[in-house]
């Protein structure tokens, strides 16, 4: 939400008439006058630079969430156009597939994010060619140690490892589910990535269920 400005204090009073060496006569009351609107002076500089701060962080911030706002906006033409150029189920596909282009596959459909020389070569929900952009995403049941790929749920049956795809900070996601009574079920982030701030592999105890998305490299898999 955009944050509005805040209103700056009330014009303060005037300062004095300072004193003047060339006025010999009237230095002393002048000085004494000054001296004494220094205090409510320092008071309204104070106000002054606490709204000036307030009104520069609310403008920092206002331009992050516009920046985030435009790539968002890019995202949905991104996934309009896709969509708008529906190939049909990915199975009946051959050959070469350009953008933009969506296809429907297990159960979702799914957005071209690359260009492709065989469409038979790169399947949605295993291959990063593909984002999902509707429906429900592929369930992949594992119990033996498995590498992810984005926009895919993995339930774990069994004692086994499930190992992240590389941090990119491009806010792909992966569902997890672990069953009821299941023990061994680990999450690896790959490499030196972390997993909510976290480096190294993670435990998980059953029953848990979430959707870790890809924050970038600070918190990682968030």
């Amino acid at each position: 939400m955009i944050t509005p400005p805040t209103l700056p204090p009330a014009d303060g009073t005037a300062f004095p008439t300072p004193p003047n060496t060339n006025d010999p006569d009237n230095f002393d009351p002048r000085a004494d006058a000054a001296f004494a609107a220094m205090g409510p002076l320092q008071t309204e500089f104070q106000a002054a630079k606490a709204n000036v701060h307030v009104n520069a962080q609310s403008a920092y911030d206002n331009a992050l969430e516009s920046q985030a706002s435009k790539t968002a906006a890019a995202a949905s033409e991104a996934n309009i156009a896709a969509l708008s150029n529906f190939k049909g189920t990915w199975a009946g596909l051959a050959g070469a597939l350009a953008k933009p282009a969506s296809v429907f596959h297990a159960g979702a459909f799914w957005m071209l994010l690359n260009n492709l020389a065989d469409v038979t070569t790169s399947q949605p929900g295993v291959s990063a060619d593909w984002q999902v952009v509707g429906g429900a995403w592929p369930i992949v049941y594992i119990n033996t140690d498995t590498a992810a790929v984005p926009w895919t749920t993995y339930v774990f049956t069994g004692a086994c490892t499930l190992t992240a795809p590389a941090i990119t900070g491009n806010g792909k996601q992966i569902g997890i589910d672990v069953l009821p009574g299941v023990t061994g079920a680990i999450f690896a982030p790959a490499g030196a990535d972390k997993t909510r701030g976290a480096s190294g592999a993670q435990p998980i105890d059953a029953p848990f269920k979430v959707i870790l998305r890809d924050s970038g490299a600070t918190y990682g898999w968030i």
